[in-house]
């Protein structure tokens, strides 16, 4: 029985030995086996992109990168700690500058203002010369003297010798005259001062009559009327000055007949004066006292400035904070010195102007 031959038209396929040994069994061949080759893969078929959906389109986050996060982190605290250090130093260096350097010293004021118009007495002036006149041939309504008309040829000289204004009669002088007079007569002298040291300035105080210049004349004796007893006066030089005084300007007189030394006789006074409120008010003695103390004081002040002045111009070197103490207490008393000088000049300044006008005025 004959069997068909089956024909294979495939080729065959090869067997890999993993042994290095053949196909049947018998663990070698003499024909190379070749080796397997994976088949290989299609190409990709493309595929046409639909346009894109805005509506659907994802945010990208781009994550940074850490490494260069820390060097910037790094960075910036780097440069942090160098402000703060440069601000450390220059707060170093102020504090050092200002209490190590040389601080500057304040300058004293010049003071040189005194007082120059010392305030003057009140002018006064009582004759030495008495002008006395014996009684000869007058007869004694020819002797009789008239307040009035003593006053009134007062006034004639003094218009007739440079053109004086005339004096105005007041009636505290007249006062004080008639005082005068009566007290001569009571206790029997004749003579500017009393035995027991009345004057005329001690009456005018006492009457209250406040004045800044004062005079007095007297007459003893038989006159030929006012006008010779104002002859007599004006033949005595005394007297002469006191009528035709500028500072005068207010008058009193009075002039009576009594008992004199055992005789009848005439006695004239005249008082003449100018009363303080015809002038400026002089200075306030207070305040002469006031700018004497602050001299003194002045003084004390500058003689300690110039020891401690010495003291720092010794110190070496001019800094540091001793230094700076001795220099801050030096221009703190400079400071009180010069407020205390200025207030001083202007003091003086206002005493001297007070007294020149009330000396201008005696």
């Amino acid at each position: 029985m004959e069997h068909d031959t089956l024909h294979n038209d495939e080729p065959p396929i090869p067997v890999e030995s993993t042994e290095g040994g053949s196909a049947d069994g018998s663990g070698s061949s003499d024909a190379p086996v070749p080796a397997h080759t994976p088949a290989p893969e299609p190409p990709p078929v493309p595929v046409e992109a639909d346009a894109p959906d805005e509506a659907h389109v994802q945010r990208v986050v781009v994550v940074p990168d850490t490494k260069a996060a820390v060097r910037r982190k790094r960075t910036a605290r780097l440069r942090l700690i160098i402000i703060i250090a440069a601000l450390v130093m220059v707060g170093a260096a102020v504090w050092t500058f200002r209490n190590f350097s040389s601080a500057p010293l304040e300058k004293i004021a010049s003071f040189e203002s005194a007082v120059t118009s010392e305030v003057q007495s009140g002018f006064s002036s009582f004759p030495q010369q008495n002008v006395i006149a014996p009684r000869g041939r007058l007869t004694p309504a020819q002797a009789t003297l008239d307040v009035k008309g003593v006053i009134a040829d007062t006034n004639t000289e003094r218009s007739t010798h440079g053109g004086l204004p005339a004096l105005q009669e007041n009636a505290t002088l007249d006062d004080i005259a008639t005082l005068r007079l009566d007290n001569m007569f009571a206790h029997q002298y004749f003579a500017h001062v009393s035995p027991t040291g009345e004057s005329a300035l001690t009456v005018a105080s006492s009457v209250g009559y406040d004045h800044i210049a004062l005079g007095e004349n007297l007459a003893e004796g038989w006159f030929n009327g006012d006008q010779g007893l104002l002859d007599a006066w004006m033949a005595s030089p005394g007297h002469r000055a006191n009528i035709l005084d500028t500072h005068y300007t207010q008058i009193g007189v009075a002039a009576r007949e009594g008992m004199f030394q055992g005789r009848e006789t005439w006695i004239a006074v005249q008082v003449f004066g100018k009363p303080a409120s015809a002038c400026p008010a002089p200075p306030d003695p207070a305040l002469r006292t006031a700018i004497a103390n602050a001299q003194n004081a002045l003084t004390q002040m500058g003689t300690s400035l110039q020891t401690m002045k010495a003291e720092i111009d010794a110190m070496s070197p001019p800094s540091g904070s001793v230094y700076n103490q001795k220099v801050s207490d030096y221009n703190t008393l400079v400071s009180e010195y010069n407020v205390l000088a200025a207030q001083t000049k202007t003091e003086i300044e206002r005493y001297n102007g007070a007294a020149a006008a009330y000396n201008a005025c005696l």
